[in-house]
């Protein structure tokens, strides 16, 4: 990949306070021309003010925005060729849908026989044939939604800006407009970057995520690799259920790293960590649905802990168990509906819970 699709956006040391507090420090991200970015945390995390940042709706308090290697930093919203999503849409209800649609381009004096046509082919885009005509309250959220895409991209912008654009949708109509966000992402080829707080919709569309907390971004990785492999307890415990086991004794051992959980030998590949050993101590990380559940008869056979079962939830395709060990630290399992031992499960038993060598991920305490 060339240099300017690697850095088709780069924010640089970007900081932004309001008063006395801090939204954002310091952060440095380069966005790629094409991918679909999602920048993924909690309330107040700095999401948004990066976003707004990146509209040229704030100006940062520190640090620039360069885009192919022009700072853009202080280049007005209007000027800046990038189209916004908001979380209400912003569309005017006193106008049509294809007046709605063609808002952009007549600001931007394009001629009215090319705004019927680029309007007409948009509105096929999005699946909304045969609507040009009608209000906006006429319309369901999800049309409301393609309405408002469909104006953000019928301009061609170099970047599309989302702001939790489907928050206000209940979850058969977001799951809906995920795949046709990822449809159009592939069809019109515009570089996304999109804001959430919901860890599903991050894993599902991005091409990269950014998990931001307290004004600071934590991870910058591919889906895969923020959920294998996270680099802090805040962003494993986020992105989905996780168990942290604490460990000592961390050390190499061939190709692989070994540590202690309560002085039992504990066996990671060094693919699944960035930890050196000599960081000690740590947490062994493992997602629930890396967890096999096994007879008591097979304790000690590889990774493992015995653990006894307390609670268990019927989750349609899979189950939930809650299980505790010994020191009574908890236990989180998801093992599908058909496990041979589903049936069987007995609160207060005890269990062999294993798991991979290639399922382990060490983060340093």
């Amino acid at each position: 990949m060339s240099v300017s699709q690697e850095h088709f956006v780069d924010l640089i040391r970007l900081g932004k306070t309001y008063g006395e507090t801090r939204a954002l420090g310091e952060l440095s991200l380069s966005i790629k021309r094409g991918e679909f970015l999602t920048l993924l945390g909690p309330s107040g995390s700095g999401k948004s003010t990066t976003l707004m940042m990146l509209a040229g709706f704030e100006q940062p308090s520190e640090g620039r925005i360069e885009r192919n290697g022009v700072d853009i930093t202080h280049l007005p919203a209007d000027q800046r060729d990038f189209g916004v999503v908001f979380q209400g849409y912003a569309l005017f209800p006193h106008m049509t849908v294809e007046q709605n649609i063609a808002y952009p381009l007549k600001v931007r004096k394009v001629p009215a026989a090319q705004i019927t046509e680029k309007v007409g082919q948009m509105l096929e885009r999005v699946g909304l044939q045969g609507k040009g005509q009608r209000g906006i309250k006429q319309l369901s959220g999800g049309q409301q939604q393609r309405v408002a895409l469909a104006r953000a991209l019928v301009f061609e912008p170099s970047l599309l800006l989302l702001d939790e654009p489907l928050s206000a949708l209940d979850r058969r109509l977001r799951q809906e407009m995920q795949v046709e966000l990822a449809r159009m992402h592939k069809e019109f080829g515009t570089t996304f970057v999109f804001v959430t707080h919901d860890q599903e919709e991050a894993l599902a569309l991005s091409d990269r995520i950014a998990v931001f907390n307290q004004g600071r971004l934590e991870q910058l990785g591919t889906p895969q690799e923020v959920y294998e492999r996270p680099a802090s307890r805040f962003v494993a415990n986020f992105l989905g259920d996780m168990n942290l086991l604490g460990v000592q004794g961390i050390r190499r051992q061939d190709d692989a790293l070994v540590c202690d959980y309560h002085g039992r030998p504990l066996t990671l590949t060094q693919a699944t960590t960035h930890l050196a050993s000599h960081l000690d101590p740590a947490w062994l990380a493992i997602r629930p649905e890396h967890v096999d559940l096994q007879p008591f008869a097979k304790a000690g056979a590889g990774n493992g802990v015995v653990a006894r079962m307390e609670k268990l939830t019927y989750l349609g395709t899979h189950v939930h168990l809650d299980m505790r060990l010994d020191d009574a630290q908890s236990l989180a399992l998801r093992i599908p509906v058909s496990h041979p031992l589903v049936n069987d499960l007995q609160r207060g038993q005890a269990y062999w819970c294993a798991w991979s060598q290639q399922h382990g991920h060490l983060i340093s305490q």
